[in-house]
């Protein structure tokens, strides 16, 4: 046999990516005259080298091959059953033995190795063959069997020595003899990577076609195959040129095995690669899931969490949490149009750039209403802007620039800039509706909403962006809760007897403040003072002094111990202002309190995970509901009709005529830098918070009614209209208590002059006896130092004619700011 022949052979079985032939240099004689001597020398040497090599080297036991554990894919799971997070050191989906379907394993065997089935783990006449190429054409291709492979990468480094290539001989012998053809096949298939974070053939094949490994066709598995070789180059998304090249090198070699018809692989030539576009897809419920990833870390540890597959149910329900999302960036967007304005684009492009320009989001990019995107403005006038979005020309109007308060397109944008669009939904059928301009917000925010009755977290978000900042501002944020802080302090109260129609006098007082001394006099929102004022009335409108003096009358140790018990974690200090809510907590804490409240005084911890598994399938823990009574029932449900109040006619009356029960409690922080609403339907309770992360103005009156409220009474109208939310559910109301009709500003029972009649919720036996006549409407119309005459203070209560020098209520007042200023003191 002669050499040309010799290298005829080789080009006809060679088993990597071809490269152009060099031509015969003068060094190239030699290769010729010691081509049949020099592999045989080679084999000889190396053989011997072996034996004593081996005597020295200390193999592994490849029996533990059996323990091999491929590290797999975390996986996170909604209530639905839907996968919608996952974590991995390597993104590997495992195949189990005898699964690779046959396509694949003959375009793999091919590829790398035709012999497989017949040699015993070495292939002498591939490396025969792997010798002769790197002596005729000068190649580094190595001769490696499959089992070879799967040798170096479980037991060996990378290094190119004589030793190594003794001892992966060996262990490459020592694995054919325990295992079978199948099961090293199978652990070959799932240990290789092949680019772009995929391990194992069939995270590959989910990644780069959408499809699993049985559904491949015959380009698409010899696609597959070829990349084994080299995936840092061949990359179908960076380098199609390169992967078609080596896809039909495979193809080819598919064909001289036998493994296709001459049709098959003239088809599978001419089909493209066919590989799904690459874009990134926004992780849903990523806050969650980051939520539950540091749980899980901390309590087992990263190996078992990056590695070992674990499978984790947990309480998400996708529908709650996509309301959820729309409402607060919906708000949060719409506060930024407010408080803002334009504020300029995203970036701006060169000149002669803007004609090639091409932005990463646009790979694959499908435009769908509402999704923001990036453009480029190619050019604006008076009447409209001409907005590039990946290859499409797109049209700017007027009126999708109009919270700009800006009329002219060509004083908002100019050529080259790079700013954020969405498609507004089409007035009717699909496609795509006007072209609106956005710009993202400063604003942060924050959602919880737990099932009441399970403690089951349904929903939570933790800001504006994941991408933006992973801090979870639902969990990891403590903030001051304002008067959302309140409902404790009327909780303690209940418990010692109060009424929603006991009254409390609503005026200038000092109480002892931090320093232990009378210099602590709060006032309400906007420095007025209501006189004669019901407990009810009190909490509607939310005042401050009358919340403060209740806490003084109950203790604000009772109202420490009744808030840790509904679920709050912080420290409290027992100071006047602690009735404010200048104690720091984070919506989830804040959102367990309200939950209690809902449950009828039964408190649960929230919950984020039902179950964790192993891939296996084995348990590793089953979530126990733990619940504790905080509360009686009727206790709970008192206070639940009074802030059924607040949304019926007071500070939260903007959700006022839903068809669900609703109750809940705004909160502001002074100088507006924090903005809530808790509150609660039957079933869910909902918490949220606008504000920024460090403590800075959010604007001017934006209050909790006014910056959290929106989204809190989106998200009930989304479940309204979904069905998660029922309509027409109602409280239950528990034994023990008796409904009367009082007059509502007085608490009395309504006599003939009474005008503000509303059905008041009372602990049977504790419904007022006096009766409401005409003289108490005048009274209420007097100023509140007039009213004075005609009320009776509770034993205890703080009253202004205590204070014989008022000169000292001027310097609490003037404390008081000071106090407020330092420590954010509550504004309703």
């Amino acid at each position: 046999m002669d050499i040309a022949r010799i290298k005829d052979r080789l080009r006809a079985g060679r088993d990597r990516l071809p490269e152009p032939t060099e031509r015969p240099g003068p060094r190239s004689g030699w290769r010729r005259r010691w081509v049949w001597w020099l592999p045989i020398a080679t084999l000889a040497a190396g053989a011997l080298g072996g034996v004593g090599v081996a005597a020295v080297i200390r193999m592994p036991r490849v029996d533990s091959l059996a323990d091999v554990s491929l590290g797999t894919i975390s996986r996170f799971y909604n209530r639905n059953g839907e996968e919608f997070a996952s974590f991995a050191r390597e993104r590997r989906v495992l195949l189990v033995e005898g699964k690779v379907p046959p396509l694949l394993r003959q375009a793999i065997l091919a590829a790398e190795d035709a012999n497989f089935f017949q040699h015993g783990g070495i292939d002498p006449q591939g490396v025969l063959r792997s010798v002769l190429r790197n002596v005729l054409e000068g190649s580094r291709i190595g001769g490696s069997t499959l089992t070879m492979q799967l040798a170096r990468k479980l037991y060996l480094t990378p290094e190119k020595t004589w030793r190594r290539k003794i001892e992966e001989a060996l262990l490459t012998v020592e694995i054919e003899k325990h295992y079978s053809k199948q099961q090293i096949l199978t652990l070959y298939a799932n240990l290789m990577y092949l680019g772009h974070g995929n391990y194992g053939m069939q995270a590959a094949a989910l990644d780069f076609f959408g499809k699993s490994v049985e559904d491949l066709g015959v380009s698409e598995a010899a696609t597959l195959a070829g990349i084994l070789q080299r995936p840092s180059s061949y990359s179908p998304h960076n380098r199609p040129d390169l992967v078609t090249m080596r896809r039909d090198y495979v193809l080819r070699r598919m064909y001289e095995e036998d493994f296709i018809t001459e049709s098959q692989h003239e088809t599978a030539r001419a089909e493209p690669l066919q590989v799904v576009p690459r874009r990134g897809r926004a992780p849903e419920a990523p806050f969650f899931a980051e939520e539950i990833r540091r749980d899980l870390e901390r309590r087992y540890g990263s190996e078992l969490l990056l590695q070992r597959g674990l499978q984790v149910a947990t309480t998400l329900e996708p529908s709650i949490q996509r309301a959820a999302e729309r409402a607060l960036h919906h708000q949060l967007v719409t506060l930024d149009h407010r408080l803002r304005g334009w504020v300029g684009a995203v970036e701006q492009v060169a000149e002669d750039e803007i004609e090639t320009w091409t932005d990463p989001s646009w790979r694959g990019l499908v435009v769908k209403p509402n999704e923001w995107v990036k453009g480029l403005v190619l050019a604006a006038d008076r009447r409209q802007a001409e907005v590039r979005i990946a290859e499409t020309v797109h049209v700017l109007e007027r009126d999708g620039m109009a919270w700009t308060r800006r009329t002219r397109p060509s004083t908002v944008l100019s050529r080259g800039d790079l700013a954020w669009f969405r498609f507004l939904p089409p007035e009717e059928g699909d496609g795509l509706g006007p072209l609106q301009l956005e710009q993202e917000p400063l604003l942060e925010g924050a959602v919880v909403v737990l099932e009441s009755g399970t403690g089951a977290v349904r929903a939570m978000i933790g800001g504006w962006d994941f991408g933006r900042s992973q801090f979870n501002r639902a969990s990891q944020a403590r903030r001051q809760t304002g008067s959302a802080f309140k409902p404790l302090v009327y909780g303690a109260a209940l418990e010692m007897g109060y009424t929603a129609a006991d009254t409390l006098f609503d005026a200038p007082v000092v109480f002892v403040g931090a320093d232990n001394t009378l210099t602590y006099s709060p006032r309400n929102f906007y420095r007025e003072y209501h006189g004669i004022s019901t407990l009810r009335q009190a909490l509607e409108k939310s005042y401050n002094v009358t919340a403060v003096k209740l806490q003084d009358l109950v203790t604000a140790e009772r109202v420490i111990d009744f808030a840790h018990r509904c679920g709050i974690r912080a420290d409290l200090r027992p100071y006047a202002s602690l009735a404010l809510g200048v104690t720091e907590v984070s919506p989830l804490e804040l959102a367990m309190a309200y939950s209690t409240i809902a449950n009828q005084g039964i408190a649960f911890n929230p919950y984020l995970i039902e179950s964790v598994s192993d891939r296996s399938g084995r348990v590793l823990e089953q979530h126990a509901p733990q619940a504790s009574k905080a509360m009686e029932p009727q206790v709970a449900f008192l206070l639940t009709h009074i802030l059924e109040g607040v949304i019926d006619r007071g500070t939260g009356s903007r959700a006022n005529g839903l068809d669900v029960a609703l109750a809940g409690k705004t909160g502001t922080t002074d100088g507006f830098t924090d903005a809530w609403f808790a509150g609660f339907t039957p079933r869910y309770t909902i918490v949220t918070w606008v504000g920024h992360d460090q403590k800075k103005r959010i604007g001017t009156n934006m209050t909790g009614a006014e910056a959290a409220l929106p989204i809190w009474q989106s998200i009930v109208e989304a479940g309204l209209e979904e069905g998660w939310i029922l309509r027409g559910e109602r409280f239950d109301v528990p034994p023990g208590i008796t409904f009367a009709q009082i007059e509502h500003t007085t608490g009395l029972l309504p006599g003939p002059a009474a005008e503000q009649v509303i059905e008041e919720a009372f602990l049977t036996g504790t419904e007022p006896a006096q009766y409401y006549d005409a003289k108490w409407a005048r009274v209420a119309a007097l100023p509140w130092f007039q009213q004075r005459a005609f009320y009776l203070p509770k034993d205890g209560e703080r009253m202004p004619d205590d204070i014989e020098d008022w000169t000292l209520v001027q310097e609490a007042w003037e404390n008081s700011e000071r106090e407020e200023r330092e420590a954010e003191v509550t504004r309703p």
